[in-house]
């Protein structure tokens, strides 16, 4: 078992004091949305020289970077050894397991975070395995450059998610069937609204009826994100009030709460941004601490609020549809996104506190207070604790992590069991724990 140290990302949307708690610092005011653990390129955890030597080696915020990962409290320090990415080179059959190392090759194939959004993030879709590659070769030979604001794919893998809720989390995924959002969209009608708006609102209305569900949310989004009109629509609907539905009103229907209050919310932050009119098409999600939502390929969503712990697919391959300044690419959007109407995936995690989603990339194993609890590896793993203090045993040597703490686990460790009072999170993949690690 090897400490880590990790880089937490100051992205604009992120609260100023819910990392900060975990990582047991100060907060400044400034806000902190992601802690990163893991080797993905743009910001691997370090390994910590000299495990258990005090407070400032063995902590878990030894790096704050900005949202271009620049590392500010690591530089000059002399206790961090090579990056995960480094580590793992030097023996990747060792540390990744040959299961994995044959299925995702010589690389860490999730991606560990603390997510803590005070507003909502942009809504989006990850592409299939197969349209990453295909979109990544693509535009390896025609461009733009790899680090151009335009680029869409940066690398050539997939990205399903999973976020577990520590506090209150609100989040949309995937479409509401075509009658709650027709009903939702019909409710604007009773507004005073410009005779450009209502044209506008009359062809989404129109975009909704007359063909199959899929290729009708299709056009609807397309319309909304392409249409110059879409702005001013939302703007006239934000300085108007809205009546209360009568109680079972089909607007309702896949989300929990009133469509109108998603629209108050969103549009606070993101006045006139066409993407509030898509949010509204989408089921709104509300997590009890607790409970956990996976995201697969091709599901349109968006993290509104609150504080989670969240496991990918070491990737950045985003395709944005609104809430958002970054580029949004419209036909390729339509393109890889799933239009069927689909309910979000809860997960239940099993005896062992193990979430598994529809992807072999990761599993997350939550421990509240284990008592001398199995670590369930599939590979390599690394370790997270959120709050208390927990002891990491394998074969008679043993390591305690408090809050905001972490430790990489290689594959060819021996068994490792935690025990103790306070939270845990276990990142590995989810390849069949019947395999052999190494």
């Amino acid at each position: 078992m090897r400490r880590l140290t990790n880089t937490v990302k100051n992205f604009d949307w992120g609260t100023p004091d819910a990392i900060p708690a975990i990582l047991g610092t100060v907060p400044d005011g400034t806000p902190c949305a992601e802690l990163w653990l893991g080797a993905h390129p743009l910001s691997p955890s370090r390994l910590e020289l000299a495990a258990g030597s005090g407070r400032h080696a063995s902590s878990g915020y030894g790096r704050v970077g900005s949202s271009s990962s620049v590392d500010v409290r690591a530089e000059g320090r002399t206790d961090l050894g090579p990056n995960l990415i480094e580590y793992i080179a030097g023996d990747p059959e060792g540390l990744l397991g040959r299961d994995s190392l044959e299925t995702f090759g010589p690389r860490l194939p999730f991606l560990l975070k603390v997510l803590s959004a005070e507003r909502a993030l942009s809504i989006q879709v990850h592409p299939t395995p197969a349209q990453a590659a295909e979109g990544f070769a693509r535009e390896e030979e025609t461009g733009p450059d790899l680090d151009a604001p335009d680029r869409n794919y940066k690398d050539a893998s997939a990205k399903p998610e999973l976020i577990y809720a520590l506090t209150e989390f609100h989040a949309l995924s995937g479409f509401r069937p075509r009658k709650a959002v027709r009903a939702t969209f019909e409710r604007f009608l009773s507004l005073s609204l410009s005779v450009s708006a209502l044209d506008f609102l009359g062809d989404i209305l129109s975009s909704l009826k007359g063909l199959s569900e899929t290729k009708a949310f299709a056009r609807t989004v397309e319309r909304l994100l392409g249409d110059g009109r879409a702005p001013q629509l939302v703007t006239e609907i934000a300085d108007q009030d809205f009546a209360t539905p009568p109680r079972g009103h089909a607007s309702q229907i896949g989300t929990a709460v009133d469509p109108m209050q998603t629209f108050r919310e969103l549009v606070a932050d993101y006045p006139g941004d066409p993407g509030v009119l898509v949010a509204l098409m989408l089921c709104r999600v509300h997590l009890q601490p607790g409970e956990a939502l996976a995201m697969d390929s091709g599901i349109l969503h968006a993290y509104l609020g609150g504080t989670g712990i969240e496991i990918m697919a070491s990737s950045d391959n985003v395709l944005r549809g609104g809430l958002t300044t970054k580029h949004v690419d419209i036909p390729e959007l339509t393109r890889i996104a799933s239009f069927a109407a689909s309910a979000p995936t809860l997960l239940e995690p099993d005896r062992d506190g193990v979430l598994t989603g529809a992807t072999e990339d990761f599993a997350l194993q939550a421990l509240r207070c284990p008592r001398l609890k199995r670590i369930e590896r599939r590979g390599a793993a690394i370790a997270l604790c959120t709050s208390g203090t927990i002891t990491l045993t394998s074969v008679g040597a043993s390591t305690t992590l408090t809050r905001g703490q972490s430790v990489f686990i290689g594959a060819n460790e021996p068994a490792v069991t935690a025990d103790g009072h306070g939270d845990l999170f276990v990142a590995t993949t989810g390849l069949d724990p019947a395999l052999p690690f190494a």
